[in-house]
């Protein structure tokens, strides 16, 4: 590729030096590449944030986009590292859920599992990152067939999700994941509320009401508030402050709305 493009997401911070490892071994491979750091903010081991990110961004990426995403809790483990094409783009990561997201709204054009020993990678107990996936995404970058880089596969692993229920007038879903913002993110979508009745929604969690609103803005006075976000999912909020603090919420808490 001309001036390759690759993008990085991870869970390791930027105190300690791996991240700019990584970079350090792609600008040695790819001299021309360009390197767009999209998280390195992604909690410890949490692999679902880690899955939102990759969904949230990648889409607005141009073809040909190498993404490499590491949020590894079992690296040095017999999980497969994974080539996958999506969007018209490449993807290389550990397959232990993190595509989740992204595979469910955008299917996999082809799967490929990595091999974990070539000519320039050897997997690593602790640094895949360095080891294999920064590797891998350079031989991508510089034409290296495919073929050479791991076997195609059909499998892929995906994080257990549960849809939200319908009982009595109620639809019943739960917080996933808390922005840095404080806003809770449920598993509730836009889809799910437009097959309802018609009728009032009356949101609620942990006891607290929070009006169903169009944006941010409209809380000023009730402070407490609903709305579809920007990945068209349901999202509890405070005005302007942290939902997740404020209201005492947690990861799995149970969201209702009436109707």
């Amino acid at each position: 590729m001309l001036n390759p493009l690759i993008t990085l997401i991870t869970d390791f911070g930027t105190q300690d030096g791996y991240v700019g490892a990584m970079k350090g071994y792609l600008l040695q491979a790819c001299p021309t590449v360009r390197l767009v750091d999209i998280s390195h903010d992604i909690e410890p081991q949490n692999i679902y944030q880690a899955a939102w990110c990759l969904t949230r961004s990648a889409p607005h990426f141009p073809p040909e986009t190498i993404h490499i995403i590491v949020v590894d809790p079992s690296v040095g483990s017999s999980r497969p590292p994974l080539l996958l094409r999506a969007l018209n783009q490449w993807f290389v990561a550990p397959d232990n859920g993190i595509f989740t997201e992204l595979v469910n709204r955008y299917p996999p054009e082809t799967i490929y599992q990595l091999h974990r020993k070539t000519a320039w990678w050897q997997a690593h107990r602790s640094f895949d990152g360095l080891a294999l996936f920064a590797p891998a995404a350079a031989c991508l970058a510089n034409g290296v067939t495919l073929d050479k880089l791991g076997i195609k596969t059909h499998a892929i692993t995906e994080l257990l999700k549960s849809r939200p229920q319908r009982v009595a007038h109620q639809l019943l879903g739960k917080i996933i994941l808390f922005d840095r913002f404080g806003n809770a993110l449920t598993n509730i979508s836009a889809e799910d509320l437009a097959s309802l009745p018609a009728g009032t929604r009356q949101v609620s969690c942990q006891e607290q009401l929070f009006p169903l609103l169009n944006h941010y803005a409209e809380g000023e006075n009730t402070q407490l508030l609903a709305l579809i976000n920007s990945d068209g999912m349901l999202e509890l909020s405070v005005y302007c402050q942290s939902a997740q603090q404020q209201c005492h919420l947690h990861t799995g808490d149970s969201v209702t709305v009436q109707y």
